[in-house]
C-alpha cells in the first residue's frame, strides 16, 4: 500500500508536470522545474515515475483518460442501438472531444497528444496507444462490420480509418479551417450538425460499397 504522503507527492508532480510539459514540451522541460513547481525533492520524479520520459507518458495518459471519461465513444448506446446510432455516438464523441479543449493547459496537452499519435517521441507511449486507443478503435471496427457485413478486413479497416480521418481533420486543422472557411470551424455549438454530416456522408459511402450485395438490408 502506498504511503499517503507519497501519493500526495506523486499527485503534485503530475499536476506540475502537466503545466511544464504543456508549456515546454518533452525536450525542453526539466525535472528541476517540475520538482520546484510541485514543491518536491528533485529525486522524487525518479522515485515515483522512474524518469522524466515516464512522467511525460503518465501526464498524457492521464489527459487521455480524462478526455475519454468526458466523451465516451459509446455514450447513450445500449443493446438496442442500431449500427447507425452507434456510429453517430462514436463520431459525436470524437468531435466533442476536439471542440471542448478546456483550459489553456489542456488545449496544449491535446496538441502534444496529437503529435504523439503522428510520431511518438517515447516508446513508452506505445503502451498508451495499445491500452486506450486499441479498445476504442476495436469498437469502431465492430460498428463498420455491422454496416458492411461480409466485407474483408482491409475494407473494414479503410472505412474505419476514413471515419476517424474526417473527425481528426476538424480537430487538428481547426485553425486553418477557421481562416479558410470560418463557418466550418469546429466549436461546441456545431458539434451535433457536424456529427450528422459526417455520419450521413459516411453512410452514403458505405451504402455505395454495399450496392453490389444483393439482399443487403441497410441498418
Amino acid at each position: 500500500m502506498r504511503d499517503p504522503q507519497d501519493e500526495t507527492t506523486r499527485t503534485r508532480l503530475l499536476h506540475a508536470a502537466r503545466v511544464v510539459f504543456a508549456s515546454d514540451g518533452l525536450k525542453r522541460a526539466t525535472v528541476r522545474k517540475i520538482s520546484a513547481l510541485a514543491r518536491a525533492n528533485i529525486a522524487a520524479v525518479n522515485y515515483h515515475f522512474g524518469s522524466k520520459e515516464n512522467l511525460y507518458v503518465a501526464v498524457l495518459r492521464d489527459h487521455l483518460e480524462q478526455k475519454l471519461r468526458r466523451n465516451p465513444r459509446d455514450a447513450g448506446v445500449n443493446g438496442l442501438t442500431s449500427p447507425r446510432g452507434r456510429l453517430r455516438a462514436y463520431v459525436r464523441s470524437m468531435l466533442a472531444e476536439y471542440a471542448c479543449d478546456g483550459d489553456a493547459v489542456s488545449a496544449r496537452l491535446g496538441r502534444l497528444l496529437s503529435q504523439e499519435f503522428v510520431q511518438a517521441s517515447s516508446r513508452c507511449f506505445h503502451t498508451v496507444i495499445e491500452n486506450y486507443c486499441g479498445p476504442s478503435h476495436a469498437m469502431l471496427l465492430d460498428i463498420v462490420r455491422q454496416l458492411l457485413p461480409g466485407s474483408d478486413r482491409q475494407t473494414v479497416s479503410r472505412c474505419a480509418s476514413s471515419i476517424v480521418g474526417q473527425c481528426v481533420l476538424y480537430g487538428h486543422a481547426r485553425e486553418v479551417i477557421s481562416l479558410i472557411s470560418p463557418d466550418m470551424a469546429l466549436k461546441p455549438s456545431n458539434v451535433e450538425a457536424m456529427a450528422d454530416f459526417i455520419v450521413e456522408f459516411t453512410l452514403g459511402g458505405i451504402e455505395r460499397l454495399n450496392a453490389s450485395r444483393p439482399g443487403h438490408a441497410f441498418s
